[in-house]
């Protein structure tokens, strides 16, 4: 026999052992987004007024108002968006002016430019992403327009004169003493 017969015995049938397991990519690392959004607002359009969407919205052009979207918002890098939005989730990675209340996270990408309070319970931020506003994040948090309303009922119930004025109810006022008798 031949060495090259004893070299070839062993390749007849490949056995997971001798199979070696592919190597991970870096693309497994970071998780690629599969799900196509039904609907989009792409960069020639511009939106003005209140949006309602069932399903995930991306937004590549400008929208001015309100999003109020069922699942997920996703705000591409060239996109211009003055609005409040509340989703399931939303990542940015353009200009975003408005609060943001998110029922389970927010992401940050690099590119994102956001002026506005954020409200979730989770919170991914990229390093180079630009935030000027607060973060409120926990199951607890209330969504940034409530916690502007909790706030300012917390500060009139500091003051009860002023939770009776905000009511439309004046405190009752003493009645003048009377004059002592002329004498």
């Amino acid at each position: 026999m031949a060495l090259k017969d004893i070299m070839n015995r062993g390749n007849d049938q490949p056995t997971a052992a001798t199979t070696p397991a592919p190597a991970p990519t870096v693309a497994a690392a970071r998780p690629t987004r599969t799900v196509a959004p039904s609907t989009c607002i792409d960069a020639s359009t511009e939106l003005e007024g209140t949006l309602r969407c069932r399903e995930t919205l991306r937004v590549d052009g400008r929208v001015n108002g309100e999003v109020h979207c069922e699942k997920n918002v996703i705000i591409g890098e060239g996109a211009t968006v003055r609005a409040a939005i509340e989703a399931d989730e939303v990542a940015i990675s353009g200009e975003v002016k408005g609060d943001i209340a998110a029922r389970r996270k927010i992401t940050l990408d690099r590119t994102a430019r956001v002026v506005g309070d954020l409200c979730t319970p989770g919170i991914v931020i990229e390093e180079g992403a630009k935030l000027e506003g607060r973060i409120m994040i926990g199951s607890e948090a209330a969504p940034p327009a409530k916690a502007q309303a909790d706030k300012s009922e917390s500060k009139s119930e500091s003051k009860p004169e002023s939770k009776a004025a905000a009511s439309g109810n004046r405190p009752a006022q003493k009645a003048p003493a009377p004059a002592p008798p002329a004498g």
